[in-house]
């Protein structure tokens, strides 16, 4: 399967919200997917963990009440999606959390907030570090709103310390092309709590399959290499990076869970139709959008390499 939201030819930022449950088959309908790449990305988040976590895992006003409710639903979710490779006991109000890929288990009590030993920071960190996916998650109160908590091993060139605590409007704002959404966005916000789940993609081309784009370079990396996106050599090879956006409400706690899962394709692998379509919304985007995205001077390059 592979996912190719610029089929339309078309570059947009909408927010392209598509409930789940109108997903085409039932892998589409997973909030976790589970392949053939999860030691990559498996050994991806251990990586970061050793570098250090709180660059990759920041909280702000991560409410008690929403922690437990997610942790809860993260923890069940991926036992009812994946039953082969993670399954869950309790016993006395405690609990026993199997990863059967690695071998690791993880231990909490009632609490639903922290886990046994000392290699995690929280049951939610380690939670999150089972699966493939990136998550954050989003609190509303009254007419606010705020990233609570972002997990990010797989940054694509921004920051979870950068966007943690930030209301949606600031999150977003280095984002050209925004600004038809800014006016409305609370009111979307609580559509997503109320109505989800939701799935939308965003996409991007690069010049490497790494997934950890963080901003700062662990210590001892060139800069310029570690960054990538070397659009304009000559000899670049050209990749498009998916990401799968999946946003689950939860009405009680008046907060919803974004899960972001990322994707490689060679651009020399797409179909004669999909090159075509890809061109077609590389040229349709906006100066400004070019150079957020880091693709200034990529048309011709594409052109040469596609056509």
């Amino acid at each position: 399967m592979k996912y190719l939201p610029f089929l339309d030819g078309k570059y947009s930022v909408a927010p392209g919200l598509v409930p789940m449950q109108k997903a085409d088959t039932s892998q589409e309908k997973l909030v976790f997917q589970v392949d053939e790449l999860y030691p990559e990305y498996f050994q991806n988040k251990t990586r970061c963990r050793g570098e250090d976590m709180r660059k990759y895992f920041c909280e702000e006003k991560f409410l008690p009440v929403t922690t437990v409710y997610i942790n809860h639903y993260i923890a069940h979710q991926m036992v009812r999606e994946h039953p082969k490779h993670f399954s869950l006991e309790e016993q006395a109000g405690n609990y026993k959390l199997s990863n059967h890929i690695t071998g690791e288990q993880l231990r909490w009590d009632k609490s639903w907030t922290t886990v046994s030993g000392n290699h995690y920071l929280s049951l939610f960190d380690a939670l999150c570090s089972q699966l493939q996916e990136d998550m954050a998650v989003c609190q509303l109160e009254e007419e606010r709103d705020w990233m609570a908590a972002i997990h990010l091993c797989a940054p694509n060139h921004w920051a979870a310390a950068e966007k943690t605590g930030k209301p949606f409007d600031k999150v977003h704002a280095p984002v050209p092309g925004m600004e038809k959404t800014m006016p409305h966005y609370f009111k979307m916000l609580n559509s997503v709590v109320q109505k989800g789940p939701y799935t939308r993609f965003a996409w991007g081309i690069s010049t490497d399959t790494r997934l950890n784009h963080h901003p700062d370079p662990p210590a001892g990396e060139d800069p310029i290499a570690w960054r990538g996106r070397s659009v304009q050599q000559e000899h670049a090879a050209l990749f498009l990076r998916v990401e799968r956006q999946n946003l689950v409400g939860f009405p009680d706690v008046n907060a919803f869970l974004f899960t972001i899962r990322t994707y490689f394709y060679a651009v020399e692998t797409l179909q004669q139709e999909e090159k075509m379509a890809l061109l077609s919304a590389v040229a349709s985007m906006s100066d400004d959008s070019l150079r957020y995205k880091g693709l200034i001077g990529a048309l011709p390059l594409l052109q040469k390499q596609l056509l």
